[in-house]
């Protein structure tokens, strides 16, 4: 299954081509939106696009640029999306190696048929490292979701996240997601929250003395100050003062 992130700062747009793709039969399973480039980049990190489709001319960074930070974190293929036909906007994009140009509205025939094209290229390209790559025993069982399901925990503790969030993020059933974190992780998605959560905590209490501890619930993504200590103490067995007091003697 071959994920695809769809970046444009129009949210109209972003849903528009989101939906042509769900109507048209490609094997780009995972579809995630990002409003601009800073956006998308943070994204990468945990969602590792097979594709990017991604507007030309946005605010903060322009499509172009966006590409080429994105290529160093190892995206390969790119399709620029503008309703601008400029073609040095196309020769500079041919040179970055982008996939295709697609202009503004868009055709979803166009659209499935490009789709089709980039998903075949990719999937030769999986094909052919699988194909060359040593011999190594997999671990079948281990669901591909739940890596991307801890990356996004782990960049996300600090907000007001939830499973249905992540499931939304991968296109899953926030029940189904829930069930199968449980499974394969073995701690319900609350529990491996706290310990991400209550783990920053200790990072802050040992490595600053004078933050106020209602700070660092906030920081950790607890808006309520009790709530931070009551669960920092059922994860820690001491309080986060107890905590802070420990370390700094140690």
């Amino acid at each position: 299954m071959l994920r695809l992130m769809i970046v444009d700062d129009e949210p109209i747009i972003q849903e528009g081509i989101r939906d042509m793709i769900e109507e048209e039969n490609t094997p780009f399973g995972k579809i995630l939106l990002a409003d601009d480039g800073i956006d998308a980049l943070e994204k990468i990190d945990y969602f590792k696009p097979d594709l990017i489709i991604t507007d030309i001319r946005m605010p903060g960074m322009d499509g172009l640029e966006f590409i080429r930070q994105a290529q160093l974190k190892k995206v390969k293929r790119f399709v620029i999306l503008t309703g601008h036909d400029v073609f040095e906007y196309a020769r500079k994009a041919i040179q970055l190696q982008v996939v295709d140009y697609l202009l503004k509205p868009v055709n979803q025939q166009e659209l499935a048929e490009l789709l089709k094209r980039a998903a075949l290229m990719l999937m030769e390209e999986q094909q052919h490292r699988v194909q060359s790559a040593p011999d190594v025993p997999v671990n079948s069982s281990r669901n591909e979701n739940i890596p991307l399901m801890k990356a996004y925990i782990e960049m996300n503790y600090m907000k007001n996240i939830s499973m249905p969030d992540i499931a939304e993020q991968l296109n899953l059933h926030p029940s189904y997601a829930g069930h199968l974190f449980k499974k394969e992780t073995g701690n319900s998605f609350v529990r491996y929250l706290n310990q991400v959560r209550v783990d920053k905590a200790k990072q802050l209490l040992e490595s600053t003395q004078n933050m106020p501890l209602d700070k660092i619930a906030k920081c950790v993504g607890y808006d309520n100050s009790r709530t931070f200590y009551k669960v920092f103490r059922q994860m820690a067995g001491v309080t986060p003062g107890e905590y802070r007091k420990s370390a700094s003697q140690g």
